[in-house]
C-alpha cells in the first residue's frame, strides 16, 4: 500500500474518535457518570472444572475527558457457586471474587442512520482479583484456606439506551482474566474428576445496569 494511502487511513481513524459526537446520545467533556450494574457471572476455561455459574454486582466510576472517551475505576463483586457433580457430590467449594481496577472506555459515535438513542461502548483495563473460598464451605477440605490476590485483565462490550441526557440503561458483557499461581491451585486438584492445578481462568459477567451522568 502506497504511503499517502496508510496516513490517509490513519488519519481516518483517528478523526472518527476525534469528531466530537452529535445529539445528547453521547456523554459530553468534563462529565463524571456512575454505572450500576447486577447479572450472572459465568466461570470459564479452568475456572468452570471448579465453579459454576453465580451472581455478580458491581459499579464504575468514570470521567468522560472527551465525548469518546473515558477514564474508569472499576469494582465487581462476583459469588460463584460450588461445583459439583452429575449426582449433586460436591467437587469443589464456592468463591468470592472481588475485583479492583482501572479501564479506558471507547464511546463511539452513533451511526448516522440511527434513528433510536442507542450507545455502544468498549473498555480495556486491569487490575486485581481477590480470591476467597466462601466461608459456609466444610473447613477440612484443603481448599478451606483458599485466599488469594491475582493480577488481572479485563475487556467488556456494552449497547445502551440513552433515556435522558443524564440517564443510560445498558447491557455488559465482560470478560475477566486471571493470572494465577499453580502451585496455590493445588488444592483443588481431584483426579477423579479431572481436575489439577492450573495457573490462569476467565469469569465472563453478563449484567445489565444503569449508567447516572452528573450534568455541568
Amino acid at each position: 500500500m502506497h504511503n499517502a494511502t496508510k496516513y490517509g487511513a490513519l488519519l481516518a481513524v483517528l478523526a472518527m474518535f476525534a469528531v466530537p459526537a452529535t445529539g445528547w446520545t453521547q456523554p459530553a467533556t468534563g462529565k463524571v457518570s456512575v454505572d450500576l450494574r447486577a447479572g450472572v457471572a459465568i466461570p470459564a476455561g479452568n475456572m468452570a472444572k471448579i465453579t459454576d455459574v453465580g451472581g455478580i454486582g458491581g459499579a464504575s466510576l468514570m470521567w468522560n475527558f472527551h465525548p469518546n472517551w473515558a477514564i474508569r475505576a472499576d469494582f465487581d463483586y462476583m459469588k460463584l457457586d460450588d461445583g459439583t457433580d452429575p449426582f449433586g457430590v460436591v467437587l469443589s467449594p464456592p468463591q468470592d471474587l472481588m475485583f479492583f481496577g482501572g479501564s479506558i472506555e471507547v464511546n463511539f459515535n452513533a451511526p448516522r442512520y440511527q434513528t433510536l438513542p442507542f450507545t455502544f461502548m468498549v473498555n480495556i483495563g486491569a487490575g486485581a482479583m481477590r480470591m476467597d473460598v466462601d466461608e459456609t464451605f466444610d473447613p477440612g477440605h484443603p481448599a478451606a484456606g483458599f485466599e488469594h490476590t491475582y493480577p488481572a485483565l479485563q475487556g467488556g462490550l456494552k449497547v445502551g439506551y440513552q433515556l435522558k441526557p443524564w440517564i443510560n440503561i445498558f447491557v455488559n458483557g465482560t470478560g475477566y482474566f486471571i493470572i494465577m499461581d499453580s502451585n496455590d491451585t493445588l488444592v483443588f486438584v481431584d483426579p477423579d474428576a479431572g481436575v489439577n492445578n492450573f495457573d490462569t481462568g476467565w469469569v465472563i459477567p453478563v449484567t445489565a445496569g444503569v449508567r447516572l451522568t452528573f450534568l455541568r
